[in-house]
């Protein structure tokens, strides 16, 4: 079954609404799954906070629901998840919606839990940024040739930078990370938690409302933060090394390019499982 539309409870108490995906293996002989059986436990979902040990509960019950003809599950919880998010610098914020994936894969004794968060970000080429400051110097150079007493004056070139400068622009781009981690069987969810913790590292999320400074602050942090996809793969697999509980993971990186017709995308990954919940009509 595809695309059952539930509700599920976070460990905090909050409840959202959840799209389902389920399927199990069928027995060689047999025809017809007990489908009412799995809908009826998905129905239950907001009825116990979701956690890495309710999720293999809830997928160790579908299984033994389907009474012997069934070995295999797979399950993906698919909901976004809403945050406030902060301005960079003022007071202002907005609310944010990051899509989660979560999947439970395998047999009885296998369940492997994965979860998958969506970050959009902003990237800046670093090429990009080394030749628009290359063109930026250059046409400060043929100024100061022409004006050499103006030239020597630390003020004039701030005020050239602010009035009379041509300003080649480093091209950026809205970017996004798929993050899938493997959780081990001990492992908290901490999905709001995950998500702070990657988007300190990209250091470039996507912002809501801002004001004048707040956007003045994200153009610094750009500057600072030049990224090709490989570097922001690297950033995210060190911050994945560093949490608790992931056993392996899987960062794939999208740069929608603003220079090319075509995206720059880059994968990194550890210890990652070889399948994933894409639930079918199987059979065995």
């Amino acid at each position: 079954m595809r695309g059952i539309a539930s509700r599920l409870q976070l460990e905090d108490g909050t409840r959202l609404p959840v799209t389902v995906d389920v399927g199990v293996d069928l027995a060689t002989g047999h025809r017809g799954i007990h489908m009412s059986r799995l809908y009826r436990l998905l129905d239950r979902l907001d009825e116990t906070p979701l956690s890495v040990d309710t999720f293999h509960a809830l997928g160790v019950s579908l299984l033994e629901s389907q009474a012997g003809i069934s070995e295999r599950l797979e399950l993906a919880l698919h909901f976004d998840l809403p945050l406030r998010r902060p301005a960079l610098l003022s007071e202002a914020s907005g609310w944010r919606h990051y899509p989660v994936t979560l999947t439970l894969c395998g047999t009885l004794g296998d369940l492997q839990t994965v979860l998958t968060l969506s970050l959009d970000y902003s990237s800046t080429c670093p090429c990009s940024a080394a030749l628009a400051r290359h063109a930026m110097a250059r046409d400060w150079r043929a100024w100061a040739e022409e004006h050499p007493d103006a030239a020597r004056a630390p003020d004039v070139l701030a005020r050239w930078i602010e009035q009379d400068g041509s300003f080649p622009t480093p091209h950026s781009q809205r970017s996004r990370a798929e993050i899938a981690l493997s959780l081990g069987a001990s492992a908290s969810l901490d999905i709001a938690a995950r998500i702070v913790d990657f988007e300190e590292t990209l250091q470039t999320p996507v912002q809501t409302l801002v004001k004048r400074l707040d956007e003045q602050a994200f153009a610094e942090r750009n500057g600072a933060n030049l990224l090709f996809c490989e570097d922001a793969a690297r950033r995210l697999g060190g911050c994945c090394d560093a949490q608790p509980g992931v056993d392996g993971y899987r960062i794939d990186i999208t740069h929608a390019e603003s220079l090319h017709a075509h995206d720059a995308v880059a994968r990194i990954e550890r210890d990652f499982p070889s399948t994933s919940a894409r639930p079918n009509r199987m059979a065995r």
